[in-house]
């Protein structure tokens, strides 16, 4: 299963930072009471520097970090995943680049039930 997100532009408004960080809504995949084995993220996306995704799940209450990840510099739109092993219920991602020409066309993440008998 996947969940994705679509962003077309950002802009910060301050000119006091460099780096522009978008943090998504709370997901709870449509199975709110479920608990989910959360494996890769994959993000359509371009940057001239790096771009570091961060995951909150409500196993540690939101109150750190899950999983940090940082995906390299692109100059051109491509895909790109990630894995990584964390579970929860509910999550929500933050996204984090210095670059003025960063562009986001996609994050999908994928889980798994867990508990459930296919």
């Amino acid at each position: 299963m996947a969940s994705s997100t679509r962003i077309k532009e950002v802009n910060t408004g301050s000119a006091a930072s460099n780096t522009a960080t978008v943090t998504t809504k709370k997901f709870d995949f449509g199975t709110p009471d479920i608990q989910k084995r959360f494996r890769k993220i994959t993000m359509v996306y371009k940057a001239s520097s790096a771009v570091t995704v961060t995951i909150f799940l409500d196993s540690n209450a939101f109150s750190s970090a899950d999983a940090t990840i940082t995906f390299a510099s692109q100059s051109a739109i491509a895909s790109v995943s990630k894995a990584f092993s964390s579970v929860g219920k509910i999550g929500f991602v933050t996204i984090s680049c210095a670059a003025s020409n960063m562009e986001i066309e996609s994050i999908d993440i994928d889980y798994d039930l867990l508990g459930s008998n296919p």
